[in-house]
């Protein structure tokens, strides 16, 4: 929509879409196969899907538009590919004795987790590492 509210296209939007569009076709020609694409296109490509729509702007930069929903919502303070956990698995070391719990220092806790593009990660703590498990996710599930 325009300035003057008419429903069409302002100039400064077409501007905007077109220098944008010409970045990512920069990129696209010096990146390598395999190579992800920079959080800075997508963090532009978010903003523009909120303002003009995701399937215009999906359309108009070849992106993918399950992909770019998911960077949309990355900028509204949730990490992209992030959502609430479907599934939780908590499992019961069998070799260990159900009666006594181990001293606090002996603890153990083993963390497995799986982001979105299928990249895995195991992380094993004692009671000390516990206080950075939170960010350490954060930053693991925000990977894209």
């Amino acid at each position: 929509m325009d300035e003057k509210g008419n429903g069409q296209p302002g100039l400064a939007e077409e501007v905007n879409l077109e220098e944008l569009d010409r970045r990512f076709s920069q990129w696209r020609e010096r990146c390598r196969q395999g190579e992800r694409i920079p959080a800075q296109l997508w963090a532009a490509a978010a903003q523009m899907a909120r303002e003009h729509g995701v399937s215009r702007i999906a359309t108009r930069l070849r992106l993918n538009t399950v992909a770019l929903k998911r960077h949309m919502h990355a900028g509204e303070g949730q990490p992209a590919g992030a959502s609430a956990p479907e599934f939780v698995e908590l499992i019961a070391a069998a070799s260990a004795p159900v009666t006594t719990a181990p001293p606090a220092a002996a603890r153990e806790c083993v963390i497995e987790l799986e982001n979105a593009q299928g990249a895995k990660m195991r992380v094993e703590l004692n009671g000390p590492g516990l206080a950075g498990l939170a960010h350490l996710c954060r930053g693991f599930w925000s990977a894209a």
